[in-house]
């Protein structure tokens, strides 16, 4: 299957209400990014971030919204101008949870900052926990023989400070 070709799959599934239901790690290691669907599917990329944040501002009905097609163009241009590594399935998923009120509720105002503020809110979170999982350092055995073998397990920077606070002061810090 060509790059194109998956791209329009992708953009196709994620436009399908209710079939798509993403965690953030599934979103982030699965999802297009979007810089790469705007380089090869620009028009429809574009219209389907128009129609989540279209979407979002009608569900959450406040009164000092996104009304005008140049408001939603703007918005959407500035999300993909500041987050550039956002997939599209990470955007639905905070619209998705932005509907919910797990960024607030938008009683008077739904507006670019507000949206901005989920977006900083999922990246600070969401994908920070994703991105921790993901680099984690899993256990290593090594050795020549099943009876030599050196089992190695990577501390965190917290680990290795404490560790070495105990060792030149003689007690531990956690206390």
């Amino acid at each position: 299957m060509t790059e194109q070709k998956s791209v329009a799959n992708a953009l196709e599934t994620i436009s399908t209400k209710g079939i798509a239901k993403y965690t953030p790690e599934v979103a982030f290691k699965e999802g297009l990014n979007i810089r790469k669907s705007l380089r090869l599917q620009p028009v429809q990329t574009k219209q389907m971030l128009c129609a989540f944040v279209m979407d979002l501002c009608q569900f959450v009905d406040a009164k000092r919204t996104l009304t005008t097609d140049e408001d939603i163009i703007y918005t959407v241009e500035a999300i993909i101008e500041g987050y550039p590594i956002l997939t599209i399935e990470e955007f639905r998923l905070i619209c998705d949870r932005m509907k919910r009120g797990m960024y607030g509720k938008f009683y008077e105002r739904l507006k670019l900052a507000e949206i901005e503020e989920a977006i900083r809110d999922y990246e600070g979170n969401q994908r920070a926990k994703v991105l921790e999982e993901m680099h984690t350092y899993k256990s290593i055995e090594r050795g020549l023989k099943e009876g030599q073998k050196v089992k190695y397990e990577p501390q965190s920077m917290a680990d290795l400070k404490r560790k070495r606070f105990k060792e030149i002061f003689g007690k531990d810090d956690s206390a």
